[in-house]
């Protein structure tokens, strides 16, 4: 009696050809979950519009803060300290006190406007030429512009300082306007705050609409799910396109937000220009930088693929071929 050949088992693959064949997959349904919002361009456009202004108005906020807040620190770099002198003070004693403020440890520089320098400068800035021209005497006194050093340039060092130049000698009055710079710093991180929260509320949005989405694919492709189920896929071979759906809302919504954001800064930027040149001031609105911009597409990717992951999870497992 002949004895039966006994059948060989088959070899395993290696590494390289599992390789191969993973990522031919993940590429295959990652393109396959493209076409699919390629075939529903109505719901699909819908959705990502939606998904582009949530994240786009938050980002504009903060750009339009970070803009702000620019201009604050260089006006907060900016802080002199203008000591006032008596109008009968003389030259002698004013070049004494320059030199006794330059070799301060705490001053940077010093700059002397003669009172009738500084008349001169008001007619200019002022519409009273003809009325100033009038008065008997100037009545302006000789000023000293006191610019500290970079770390005195806070509010209390500051004021520690002008209290410290109110007692020399023929010193009348000293002005250090910061209290305007304090109360925009504090409403600027008002501000700030209020924006974190909307962004937090309008990034809770995006999960609902992209899970929202899913879920309802989800749904309609019900019955494929069971017959796939059927013929013995697991539950992670068929939550994979669905995560890859996720996914290209998250990117696709993320760079149309950030083309929605880069055309709202361009069409106020001249006028923005305009009210800053107003100013005398050489600020450039400044559009998001290539960081700030990954960020944004980033946190969409990833809003994108948690909220599918939270649609997908459990509703796939719950349907089981009937």
């Amino acid at each position: 009696m002949a004895t039966a050949k006994r059948q060989q088992p088959l070899a395993k693959p290696n590494l390289k050809t599992r390789m191969r064949a993973y990522v031919r997959d993940h590429a295959r349904v990652l393109l396959f979950s493209l076409g699919k919002l390629y075939r529903t361009p109505f719901a699909s456009s819908f959705t990502l519009l939606m998904i582009a202004i949530a994240l786009a108005l938050p980002a504009c906020l903060y750009v339009l803060l970070n803009n702000l807040q620019t201009v604050t620190h260089k006006l907060d770099n900016a802080g002199q300290i203008s000591l006032f002198l008596h109008s009968k003070t003389p030259e002698s004693a004013i070049e004494q006190l320059t030199n006794k403020l330059n070799d301060h440890a705490k001053v940077s520089t010093v700059r002397y406007i003669p009172a009738d320098l500084a008349l001169q400068e008001f007619k200019k800035l002022s519409e009273f030429d003809e009325l100033l021209e009038g008065l008997p005497s100037n009545p302006l006194p000789p000023t000293l512009v006191v610019t500290p050093i970079d770390s005195v340039k806070k509010i209390e060092p500051l004021n520690e300082l002008k209290n410290e130049f109110q007692t020399l000698a023929n010193v009348e009055q000293v002005q250090l306007d910061m209290q305007w710079l304090q109360r925009l710093q504090a409403i600027t991180d008002i501000i700030r705050r209020a924006i974190t929260a909307v962004g937090i509320m309008l990034g809770l949005s995006v999960l609902l609409v992209v899970g929202n989405s899913i879920r309802l694919d989800i749904e309609n492709r019900r019955a494929e799910i069971e017959v796939t189920k059927l013929i013995g896929a697991s539950d992670r071979f068929i939550r994979r396109p669905f995560l890859y759906g996720g996914m290209w809302f998250g990117l696709l919504g993320g760079v149309l937000a950030l083309l929605l954001v880069f055309i709202v800064l361009l069409v106020i930027k001249q006028p923005a220009q305009e009210l800053i040149g107003l100013y005398n001031s050489d600020f450039v609105l400044k559009l998001p930088s290539f960081t700030q911009s990954i960020s944004l597409v980033g946190s969409s990717i990833f809003l994108g693929l948690f909220g599918s992951w939270l649609a997908v999870g459990h509703r796939i497992a719950k349907i089981q071929p009937s």
